[in-house]
């Protein structure tokens, strides 16, 4: 409905357009009245019409003055003017200020009405280009780091020019003329793409953030370092935040890079080294240098060490098999294989000693297994437990008891994978393999599932508050708490409490 306000110093002519006239069966409403220029503009404002049917005479301020002040306060309204005179000056003022039409006081009904409805259409075009503007200026704003992080992947990847990169990046506000950047690629341990990215645009804020996208579990982080250098202190200082997001050994930067024509090739450098870095071990981050190179795995020959520890497993002499996982995990960590490499040799390893083996197990659960363990070593333990002959065991489920046990105990803590191990008396990678089996999550699900659990309690049988409930059962980022509740319970605290509390039963 296409609202309207009648403005004239007459009573009766206010009166008469305002029930004279068929408003509502035009699609139209009149919302308001007033007596003079001042009062109109008051009501204007607050009212917001669509149209102003406004006399060019009123005292305080005439016709022309108040389309002159809706123009600049309100310049979607459009203001039909009113005179009893229709001299060329009148006609000339109008014009220049721009109103939507000039009619006679002496117009009928039918000619007043015919006017406006002329008016009303043009303000319905108006208001409909408005809103489809506004929407796709929101889809913008909704897509803007997909529209960010899809033109910064094309060009990191070579696959665009500077030229048409640098031509596209001043649209959608990516800043080209800093004198330092700094450039992340992260292994993300969490599909949940808002979650990863909030957390590192939380954390790393006050780089004055270039740009951040997610390709395939991997974040880019590009930072503007003019101000602030992003040095051991600084990533120190953000580790402890970022790390629940991060996957192993799985950050490596590269600092000082002057300009972004040199994105591609430090991008090029970060792939290779997110994959070297897998073997350094108890150390989150690697810090690079633009001289850094990385051994090739073209050099590098496995299948030799493989036949040999093959050959030792069917000899099933237990020294010999371990004398022999010795001297392939030290091949391959002396070489410092990629990651993509290493898994491709434990995994033909597994699929060999399925065939040699008694207890074969299942091969796509312990590959599936290793993708998710973010250790070198875990990996072997899982190798090793495969590969020494068995033991007269208890069943699975008691041999995890321990390993429970120690998580119920210990859930509120910062507890890993080797911690529950060292309890069971199980190597990491055993645990690993058998924990997923029994339980039906791998061992941090399990925690989270835990902690939610032991929340959902806290929710419904306390007042406490939602950080102080996310603090008690382990979590000090209660952004990580609530996406974890949302995750697991399919909903948020505040709305579990609501649903079931026991004051609301």
């Amino acid at each position: 409905m296409i609202k309207i306000l009648i403005a004239d110093d007459e009573d009766f002519i206010r009166h008469g357009m305002r029930y004279a006239i068929p408003w509502e069966d035009n699609g139209m409403e009149v919302i308001g009245e007033a007596g003079n220029g001042e009062e109109a503009l008051q009501l204007a404002v607050r009212l917001r019409p669509d149209i102003v049917l406004a006399d060019i005479q009123m005292p305080l301020m005439d016709g022309l003055e108040l389309a002159q002040r809706l123009r600049e306060l309100l310049p979607e309204t459009r203001v039909v003017i009113l005179t009893a005179y229709g001299n060329t000056e009148n006609l000339t003022s109008a014009i220049d200020v721009k109103v939507s039409a000039f009619l006679l006081k002496s117009a009928d009904s039918k000619k007043i009405l015919e006017t406006v409805v002329k008016v009303k259409k043009e303000a319905e075009a108006a208001q409909a280009s408005s809103h489809k503007v506004s929407q796709l200026k929101d889809i913008y704003e909704e897509n803007r780091h997909l529209i960010k992080g899809t033109l910064l992947s094309r060009f990191l990847q070579n696959q665009v020019s500077y030229s048409h990169f640098a031509k596209k990046a001043g649209k959608i506000g990516l800043d080209l003329f800093a004198s330092s950047y700094a450039l992340a690629l992260i292994r993300t341990d969490s599909t949940d793409e808002k979650l990863v990215l909030g957390s590192l645009i939380q954390h790393f804020l006050r780089f004055q953030p270039f740009a951040f996208f997610i390709r395939d579990q991997h974040a880019i982080v590009i930072l503007n370092t003019e101000e602030y250098p992003l040095d051991r202190d600084a990533m120190d200082d953000i580790l402890p935040g970022i790390l629940p997001v991060t996957f192993g050994n799985s950050i490596v930067v590269m600092r000082d890079v002057t300009s972004a024509e040199e994105f591609p090739l430090v991008y090029t450098v970060l792939t290779q080294a997110l994959e070297h870095c897998f073997w350094n071990i108890g150390q989150p981050y690697t810090l690079l240098t633009p001289e850094q190179s990385f051994t090739s795995d073209a050099k590098i020959q496995p299948y030799t060490h493989e036949s040999q520890l093959i050959t030792a497993i069917l000899s099933r002499d237990s020294g010999r098999i371990q004398q022999q996982l010795h001297t392939y995990y030290s091949y391959m960590e002396e070489h410092k294989c990629s990651r993509l490499l290493f898994l491709e040799s434990v995994k033909r390893l597994a699929v060999l000693l399925g065939a040699v083996s008694e207890d074969t197990g299942d091969i796509l659960k312990i590959n599936a297994l290793m993708e998710e363990m973010e250790t070198p070593r875990e990996i072997m333990d899982l190798i090793a437990s495969l590969a020494l002959p068995a033991k007269a065991e208890h069943p699975a489920h008691s041999q995890i008891e321990p390993a429970l046990h120690y998580i119920h105990q210990h859930y509120t803590e910062d507890i890993h994978l080797e911690d529950a191990a060292g309890a069971a008396y199980l190597s990491p990678g055993y645990l690993s393999r058998i924990f997923k089996a029994e339980t039906g999550y791998a061992f941090k699900e399990y925690i989270h599932r835990l902690r939610i659990q032991k929340a959902q309690d806290l929710v419904c049988g306390t007042d406490l508050k939602y950080y102080e409930i996310a603090e008690q059962v382990g979590y000090k980022d209660y952004k990580y708490f609530s996406a974890y509740f949302n995750k697991i319970a399919g909903c948020s605290a505040k709305e579990y409490r609501n649903t079931h509390s026991r004051s609301s039963v």
